[in-house]
């Protein structure tokens, strides 16, 4: 059994809601989806809906219906209020009613309209990505639009939660913008606290008075490690750096006693240099299997298509083969959160919307 059989969502999607009504599709619940973005994203589509059910938006009263009858709403009309969900819900105290916008309803942005990429760009986090010398870039995908969707489902979790415990539902406001801006890292509280504004650091990954290299070439590719203040971490790369012959003044230092946050930027850069020429003499299947055996916190940084023909994730059981009826193709897609021997997940058809005729189990 998953973990939210028997939750029905109703999920209104213009972008911000949809990715949480995927998660919670995941975990089981039955999600009926309305979706209202007059420039519908197909690739978001395929990926974001797969595993709900498409309801037609022709009939305002019929989604006002089964509002009321649903364990949890995701309502992210952002154009008017066309379905007025919050007045239909109300007389109901059961109904978890999730609100999600661009901006909190209260604030002083609230009712301007925004994109992903003014999201993102508002939040900071364009500012803080890139190199230091460089415009600021913007990460793949709609990731703002994906962590609001995180924030939205979490949201809902937990006042299913509470509903269990108390027997009554929740209203809750999820803003966009603060979801994007809380994922900042760490630059939103550090303006919080010490009024400080962070700047791109590129390839640096910046602790106390000095910065460490967080991506490193290798012989067929890339992989992410730091150098940091661990000193058990420290003495395992070093070891096997002197396995090989490649140890150089590494082996002489006493890195219990050693704090990197405080070494002089010149020397961290000298001894970087011996760990780049080691990395760059060997693969990533070698360096992710030292990796794991002995505990450096290294990991290898794979592209898109190794991603998908993954074994490691095909055993898993991570991705699964969507078939788009609008071209006839099959795509391969991220399909279960997690996977139990009881939640083994099909291949699956993504559906254009239906008529709402077809809801009559959802009737009392």
């Amino acid at each position: 059994m998953k973990m939210l059989e028997g939750v029905r969502v109703l999920e209104v999607a213009d972008g911000l809601t949809d990715f949480g009504g995927r998660i919670l599709a995941e975990l089981g619940a039955d999600v009926v989806t309305v979706v209202v973005d007059e420039n519908r994203d197909h690739a978001r589509q395929l990926a974001w809906h797969h595993g709900k059910t498409g309801l037609s938006a022709d009939d305002p009263e019929a989604i006002r219906n089964l509002s009321r009858d649903a364990d949890i709403v995701l309502d992210g009309q952002r154009k008017g209020d066309r379905f007025d969900l919050a007045s239909a819900v109300s007389g109901s105290d059961k109904v978890i009613y999730v609100r999600v916008a661009p901006f909190s309803v209260h604030g002083p942005y609230a009712d301007k309209p925004a994109t992903d990429l003014t999201l993102f760009a508002l939040s900071g986090l364009a500012h803080v990505t890139g190199e230091p010398s460089q415009p600021p870039l913007r990460f793949p995908g709609e990731q703002v639009y994906a962590l609001t969707g995180i924030q939205a489902a979490t949201a809902a979790l937990l006042a299913l939660q509470a509903r269990r415990r108390t027997g009554k539902g929740q209203n809750i406001d999820v803003s966009a913008f603060q979801s994007a801006t809380l994922s900042n890292y760490r630059e939103a509280i550090m303006y919080e606290w010490t009024g400080r504004i962070g700047r791109r650091m590129g390839n640096m990954l910046v602790r106390g008075k000095s910065g460490v290299r967080q991506i490193w070439p290798c012989k067929d590719g890339y992989v992410t490690w730091s150098m940091i203040d661990n000193p058990s971490m420290m003495r395992a790369v070093v070891a096997v750096m002197n396995e090989c012959g490649a140890a150089g003044e590494l082996l002489s230092i006493d890195w219990d006693n050693t704090l990197v946050a405080d070494t002089p930027q010149e020397t961290i850069e000298r001894w970087q240099g011996v760990v780049e020429r080691f990395f760059a003499d060997h693969t990533r299947e070698e360096l992710g299997k030292w990796s794991l055996e002995r505990g450096w916190g290294l990991s290898v940084v794979y592209g898109p298509e190794e991603v998908r023909e993954s074994e490691h994730l095909r055993e898993r059981g991570l991705f699964v083969d969507i078939s788009d009826e609008t071209t006839g193709e099959t795509k391969r897609l991220p399909g279960p959160l997690f996977q139990t021997p009881a939640n083994a997940t099909p291949s699956r058809n993504f559906s254009a919307p239906i008529p709402s005729a077809s809801f009559k189990r959802w009737s009392a």
